[in-house]
């Protein structure tokens, strides 16, 4: 024998909403230990040129979304309530067809890399990273390029070139 619930918002005991329900199925998580925020995702708006054998900070230029209004064109700083684990992402793609010797794209908490990651492509190259990270309020995160083509090479703009990221769910 089933039985059936039916309501349109579970709340605590002191009447603060958890989650609510728009009567067609769709579930909207009013708590914030079960949301993914903040969370953001931003792109370049043009291209950016690197520098041969130089560490370039990334810039960025649209914001697809930023849940918390936490991200600038170059760094997403943790706000302030919103310590905890994050998952970081970022990728670019540089505009040349020179084979490149090594592309690395790194991610940075307040000036110290967290993750590297390094390739090697031959033409439309491109390198992405990702990380797991612990971050407290006011970290600040910038995505960094690092290419030897030979000379200095401008990055493909658009989704080709973006940085993301969302605070863990419960952490």
């Amino acid at each position: 024998m089933a039985s059936i619930i039916k309501a349109n918002k579970l709340q605590d005991f002191a009447g603060n909403d958890i989650l609510s329900s728009d009567g067609a199925g769709v579930i909207t998580p009013n708590a914030a230990g079960i949301k993914n925020t903040p969370a953001f995702f931003v792109t370049q708006a043009s291209a950016q040129a690197l520098a041969n054998n130089t560490s370039v900070t990334l810039t960025f230029g649209t914001t697809v979304f930023d849940t918390d209004s936490a991200m600038s064109s170059t760094t997403f700083t943790v706000p302030t309530g919103q310590a905890g684990k994050y998952y970081l992402y970022a990728a670019y793609r540089v505009n040349t067809s020179t084979n490149s010797v090594r592309l690395a794209t790194d991610i940075k908490v307040n000036g110290s890399s967290i993750a590297t990651w390094n390739t090697q492509n031959d033409d439309e190259d491109s390198s992405q990273c990702s990380a797991y990270a612990d971050l407290s309020v006011g970290d600040a995160v910038t995505i960094h390029a690092f290419q030897t083509t030979g000379g200095s090479v401008d990055t493909k703009n658009t989704i080709s070139t973006c940085f993301g990221g969302h605070k863990l769910i419960g952490a």
